[in-house]
């Protein structure tokens, strides 16, 4: 670990010695998306075999746990660990008591939570709509928290309101967005203008392997504060690349004050011009503006790598917003896929039965599913897919679960329904069909 250890006499084991006092390392676990974190004392090189181990300030949620001394082959010096076991939300630092009583050693090493880390952390920024502070107090106000540039781990976004976890906010997730190697993300909240001009402040905190970053917003004033406004970009899916033969990647701009000088331009890494449709304008409920623009792609060019730059400029940004866009790079995996049957008690009772597809090991993370029956396609709205999660830290490979829900009198005895899966890691037509049939689970 690069750290000496704690000692009370030479460090060096002397074998032949009839006495001798401990030596401490600390233990650290590396980062990881586990939410329990274990902190490790190793204590060695002592004689007689008999330590005390203790732990200072253990939180409630936490525990520990020494391992009885044992003997070391190459000597005849004793040997032992023990392990705490906290929360991994909060950075702290632990310390390590060790009590050696034949030579009177009370020796200690304080170790902190803090991992080595091997990643990028999140930029986290809090947007708001505009406002007007003497206007009406029901009117909505739409807090937004922009998280990007981070490299894919567990994310933990809670809101505060003068600094305390509030359950009046409900928070809304946005879909984690792959830019080249890293992600971005967002959540989102509504409150009214009453509480808005009310002198709290309203705050978006972001835990990431242990870690807390935080964006502060705090009430509109009369002279208006500058409104915050954000860019996404969305890839085109695989159902668009390899079935309907016509990708396109979109543009997302939110939380505009209006439309009037606005621009949004397309364009790519090798010079070539492109030429995307119209923009789509909405206004929201709460008073802000969202554009979306859709720019159409070659599948070639894109299964090539090709980068696309969506940038914005308007009169409430203080520089241009710039995304862009690109395949994910790596190697390909194609996808596994099952299908499971309801339950015996699911089959009995219910009047809506569960078909459930399993899709794993695969990479990249853009996969669509739908299903079919008896080889026709199926309605979007009777099925359910899950975004793609990472299935560990030690391999890139995503997993997702679809589920299909089937009125109990539409499930007929040698019925067929099929969980089809489009990925650009299948061979030849990039589809996988896995199916089932009622009353034979084949």
């Amino acid at each position: 670990m690069g750290e000496s250890p704690e000692t009370s006499a030479d460090p060096g084991p002397v074998p032949t010695a009839s006495i001798q006092a401990p030596s401490i390392y600390p233990l650290r676990l590396c980062c990881t998306e586990e939410a329990r974190v274990r902190l490790g004392c190793l204590v060695k090189d002592y004689l007689p075999g008999s330590v005390t181990v203790t732990w200072d300030t253990v939180p409630l949620d936490g525990s520990t746990l020494t391992f009885p001394s044992i003997q070391m082959a190459s000597s005849s010096l004793y040997i032992t660990t023990s392990q705490l076991t906290i929360s991994g939300e909060q950075p702290k630092e632990f310390t390590c008591r060790v009590l050696h009583a034949e030579t009177n050693s009370n020796l200690n090493k304080t170790i902190s939570t803090e991992c080595a880390k091997n990643f990028s952390d999140p930029s986290v920024k809090l947007f708001y709509s505009s406002c007007n502070p003497n206007g009406d107090t029901q009117t909505t106000i739409h807090l937004l928290c922009r998280i990007s540039g981070y490299t894919p781990g567990k994310i933990k976004v809670t809101w505060l309101v003068d600094g305390l976890e509030s359950e009046e906010l409900y928070a809304r997730s946005g879909p984690e967005i792959q830019e080249g190697n890293l992600t971005s993300t967002y959540s989102e909240v509504n409150i009214t203008q009453g509480q808005w001009v009310s002198e709290k402040t309203y705050t978006c905190r972001v835990n990431y392997y242990g870690y807390n970053l935080e964006s502060h917003a705090h009430r509109c004033t009369a002279e208006s504060e500058p409104r915050g406004v954000s860019a996404y970009l969305s890839p085109p899916t695989p159902l668009e690349l390899y079935v309907n033969k016509s990708p396109k990647i979109t543009c997302l701009v939110v939380d505009l004050a209006n439309e009037k000088n606005l621009s949004l331009t397309w364009s790519r890494a090798n010079g070539k011009p492109v030429h995307a449709g119209p923009p789509e304008i909405k206004r929201q409920f709460n008073g802000t503006v969202t554009v979306t623009s859709t720019l159409p792609v070659d599948v070639t060019d894109w299964v090539e790598g090709e980068t696309y730059y969506c940038k914005v400029s308007h009169s409430d940004l203080p520089t241009d917003i710039q995304r862009s866009i690109s395949k994910d790079v790596g190697k390909r995996l194609a996808p596994k896929a099952y299908v499971f049957l309801p339950d015996g008690k699911e089959l009995e009772n219910e009047e809506e039965l569960t078909l459930t597809c399993m899709i794993q090991k695969f990479f990249p993370r853009d996969i669509f599913v739908r299903w079919l029956h008896n080889k026709e396609l199926m309605r979007a709205d009777q099925h359910t897919t899950t975004q793609p999660h990472r299935a560990d830290n030690n391999t890139p490979a995503f997993f997702a679960y679809s589920r299909l829900a089937v009125p109990r009198a539409n499930w007929k005895r040698g019925d067929e329904f099929t969980c089809q899966v489009i990925h650009e890691a299948l061979p030849r037509t990039r589809t996988l069909e896995k199916s089932v049939f009622i009353n034979s689970g084949k």
